[in-house]
């Protein structure tokens, strides 16, 4: 496979929540100004359902690689309705579907996905590997989800941050969409507070080195992107819930792939797991590993 890191991947079988994904591709890589490679992958379709109905018959694989094409092709002419302009490529691979992703995603600047969906054959594909591929691609991942959500003139980029390696990363990947897209950035630190802080007579309030760190942390960056109109904000609350709420029919919501957060405690692992599931906006998860 060829690939470059300037390209944008999206992955495509045919549902609705590929189409959505599909639409949010095209849109950024008109943004980015990079090429877009369309890809359906189609291998092993009948391991899962063996596992609960037994051996099953195979396939002609004739007819499996023609309805590919037929899915295929039907995404790259929704492209070209779109955006025909726009540099396109397509890919049957015949693999499963998680390794298919992941090897794409070694050769990509940006993969995208649906939230969930069904393989033309009743595998399921996005919805049971979108959380995998995100936390173990080599570049970001996006999930789109609520893509049918109205969104208001204020909406804006969320980014969850901590104190991590992941960090500096997860910042560039929100500053630089925030920037493509003339839009503005929310940089979010959740602090929980202890349950027993009322009866152990500690503050409510966020401790002062977490507020300092934050403050700290977006100096440098709001320097390099004077364009961005950027709000850091320390909220309240458990890491997953805090960042789905101050996502709520936002633009994009950006988080880590893993890390432990020295600030809560938490797992941002965990955290983006957990944000996959519930954000009503699109989600990009951020390897460590992503260029900073």
């Amino acid at each position: 496979m060829t690939g470059s890191q300037d390209q944008l991947v999206v992955g495509v079988d045919g549902s609705g929540a590929a189409a959505a994904a599909l639409d949010w591709a095209v849109a950024e890589a008109r943004a980015r100004r990079c090429g877009l490679r369309a890809v359906y992958a189609y291998g092993e379709f009948t391991e899962g359902l063996a596992m609960v109905y037994g051996r099953l018959p195979e396939p002609d694989r004739a007819e499996v690689v023609a309805a590919s094409q037929q899915l295929l092709d039907a995404a790259l002419s929704r492209v070209a309705e779109l955006d025909a302009t726009l540099p396109v490529t397509g890919a049957i691979i015949e693999k499963a579907p998680p390794r298919a992703l992941l090897d794409e995603a070694a050769h990509a600047g940006l993969l995208v996905i649906g939230s969930r969906g069904l393989k033309a054959f009743g595998a399921a594909v996005l919805g049971s590997v979108g959380a995998a591929v995100a936390g173990r691609a080599a570049c970001p991942v996006v999930v789109v989800r609520g893509a049918k959500v109205r969104r208001g003139k204020d909406a804006a980029v969320v980014v969850g941050v901590d104190a991590t390696d992941a960090t500096p990363a997860v910042l560039r990947f929100a500053f630089e969409h925030a920037s493509r897209h003339a839009l503005a950035l929310r940089v979010v630190l959740c602090w929980r507070r202890e349950p027993l802080t009322e009866l152990a007579w500690r503050p409510a309030s966020p401790p002062p080195q977490a507020e300092r760190w934050l403050a700290e942390s977006l100096a440098g960056w709001r320097e390099q992107y004077p364009e961005v109109a950027v709000r850091g904000e320390i909220v309240r609350d458990q890491a997953a819930a805090g960042l789905v709420g101050a996502a709520q029919d936002q633009r994009l919501l950006v988080v880590g792939a893993r890390g432990r957060h020295s600030l809560a405690g938490t797992l941002l692992g965990s955290v983006s797991q957990a944000v996959l599931h519930h954000a009503t906006c699109p989600v990009a998860v951020v390897p460590v590993s992503a260029r900073d």
